[in-house]
């Protein structure tokens, strides 16, 4: 039966390309694809019967590489640096590459649109002027960490309790700079109304 099917058909019938579909293809780009509903897209997005919130898990990111950091750094080069200030010197400085390289991209990684964990990330991707800024932002929370703990008296740090703190000066820091951007737009989009 198969063969009465391919009769009458001649080899090169088999492999001719269909050039449209595949310059379809290759020209395919957000601006000239066709919009698909949501409906559609929910389709073959994976669900969960638990829904777990975007800043839950923004937090748990923050929280958790900060502690892996305390607990390999800060813990497991203690013994070998003699000196703290060289300990959260070494320290800050794998906390802004870890940043930079892990905990920034991840969070891109988990956002649902384009742009919507930025909010959460104090330095934007800047080729390597961003990997700078991220070592003097780690300089700065490790320094308000070590204060903090100076001030409550905290003699041993460990990872879970630097970890919530790191986090709760990250967070601090990113809520001054979303509120002065705030401001600053708001300001700019009453002067260019005319109205000030």
């Amino acid at each position: 039966m198969a063969k009465k099917e391919h009769e009458g058909r001649e080899a090169g019938d088999y492999y001719k390309l269909n050039t449209k579909a595949v310059e379809d293809l290759a020209t395919a780009s957000p601006e000239n694809s066709p919009k698909v509903s949501a409906a559609e897209l929910k389709k073959y997005k994976k669900s969960s019967t638990v829904k777990i919130p975007n800043t839950v898990k923004v937090l748990f990111v923050k929280f958790w590489f900060a502690g892996a950091v305390c607990y390999f750094v800060i813990w497991g080069l203690g013994l070998y640096i003699g000196s703290d200030l060289d300990l959260l010197f070494v320290a800050s400085v794998v906390m802004g590459f870890v940043t930079d390289l892990l905990s920034n991209n991840l969070l891109r990684f988990m956002e649902e649109t384009p742009g919507s964990n930025e909010k959460w990330i104090m330095v934007g991707k800047i080729r390597y002027i961003s990997l700078i800024l991220n070592l003097i932002y780690a300089g700065i929370l490790m320094t308000c960490v070590v204060m903090l703990c100076g001030l409550l008296k905290i003699v041993g740090i460990e990872p879970l309790l630097f970890g919530i703190f790191y986090m709760g000066f990250d967070v601090l820091f990113l809520g001054m700079k979303n509120l002065l951007k705030n401001i600053v737009s708001e300001a700019k989009r009453k002067v260019d109304e005319g109205g000030v």
